[in-house]
């Protein structure tokens, strides 16, 4: 029986993704069932507790200066070629092969998996969005595209398989990398695991501590420029001039380096008592956020997917999205064009409709049933691909 290690190379202020890296470690643990051996390992002290809120043990990897060294120089094409003679192995590595693990799964996007020498690896990808949208500073200032490309070239090539959130993703990769298709595996998203009543505090209680009324669109995004809060706020300006229709918009998020421009544009314009900014919120409080909610609103430019439109649907909350993303949602969102603020605000209008909220809320679980039944299907694949790499790991020691 092989022996997979999950890597989790992230800290819970990174937002959804963060919450998605725990489902995912779930999700393996629970198909390592009589199929393997499954340990737990992350670089964050931190997140040991929230995996043992999971029932997950978890234990504190290092990762060493040599390793960091080791990931910069993999990219370089003169030092592979001298690495294949120096055979120089980190110190996270050596510690995986005298555990005896076999496989590593890197449940995030990391560059770890560049410190890796001989053992294979999963790897996972949540977007392109540096091909698709390079305008926007957090995927083009400083030379971050170049960083990006470079480090999918090497990272997806030697993967065992390298899991995405979607079909239209993971063809994308395909073609832009020159990877065979069947080297990637769409594995849908998940809702947080901290949104089940057990996790959660009750809606009273979030109310009172952040000093909000229910009624308020929702926006659960970290404050980057691609996010889009800035439509928000040009639809929160209209609808105060055209209907004098004063709704409140609710962000919560960590400051990724946009946030003062958001809060300039809301002081420039009067905004302050429609616009609540409460920062990074502890993952027990996202569910009473979300129930208290007219709407999730998410204009955002980066996809093919997110996981707020999966947890508006499974709490039964309407869901404002973005157009381009519409392969993503189906007939369970009203679309918007994130460049209109007069589709934005016809929109949140639309929300005030019973009937409709009723048919969103209906489709969106439908949508929601649909997703977990392809998640199921990319399961039955992946058990299937570790299964016949358990087979061939026997053919060396």
């Amino acid at each position: 029986m092989i022996k997979v290690a999950a890597i989790l190379d992230n800290q819970i202020k990174v937002g959804g993704g963060f919450n998605q890296a725990l489902n995912a470690i779930a999700q393996m643990q629970r198909l390592s069932q009589d199929q393997f051996i499954f340990e737990v390992l992350t670089t964050n002290k931190e997140n040991i507790s929230l995996l043992n809120r999971l029932g997950i043990e978890a234990f504190c990897v290092r990762i060493s200066i040599l390793d960091k060294i080791l990931i910069k120089l993999s990219q370089n094409n003169l030092w592979q070629s001298l690495q294949s003679r120096l055979k120089i192995i980190g110190s996270l590595e050596k510690k995986l092969l005298y555990k005896g693990f076999d496989l590593v799964y890197f449940v995030t996007p990391s560059n770890l998996c560049l410190a890796l020498q001989k053992i294979n690896y999963i790897a996972t990808l949540w977007d392109l969005c540096h091909r698709e949208n390079p305008e926007f500073p957090e995927v083009r200032n400083f030379g971050e595209f170049f960083s990006r490309e470079k480090a999918f070239r090497n990272i997806f090539g030697p993967a065992l398989v390298t899991l995405t959130e979607s079909n239209s993703l993971a063809n994308m990769a395909s073609q832009y990398y020159g990877i065979e298709r069947n080297r990637f595996l769409a594995m849908p998203l998940t809702p947080s695991p901290f949104l089940s009543a057990l996790q959660s505090t009750n809606n009273s209680e979030v109310l009172e501590k952040y000093r909000i009324k229910s009624g308020y669109f929702f926006y659960p995004a970290q404050f980057w420029a691609h996010k889009n809060h800035m439509r928000i706020l040009q639809a929160l300006v209209a609808l105060r001039q055209r209907n004098n229709w004063f709704p409140v918009a609710v962000f919560s998020g960590t400051d990724c380096g946009n946030k003062n421009h958001v809060i300039n544009f809301v002081k420039n314009n009067n905004l302050e008592s429609q616009v609540i900014i409460l920062g990074f919120v502890p993952p027990e409080d996202m569910r009473a956020l979300y129930e208290n909610s007219i709407a999730v609103v998410m204009p955002t430019y980066f996809g093919p997917t997110n996981l707020p439109p999966l947890e508006a649907w499974s709490l039964g909350i309407p869901l404002i999205y973005s157009a381009q993303l519409a392969s993503h949602a189906g007939n369970a969102a009203l679309l918007v064009d994130p460049d209109s603020i007069d589709d934005l605000v016809n929109a949140m209008k639309l929300c005030k409709s019973q009937e409709l909220r009723s048919v969103l809320i209906k489709a969106g679980y439908q949508q929601l049933d649909n997703i977990n039944q392809h998640r199921k299907n990319a399961e039955i694949e992946l058990l299937e691909l570790i299964k016949k790499f358990t087979l061939r790991r026997g053919c060396w020691t």
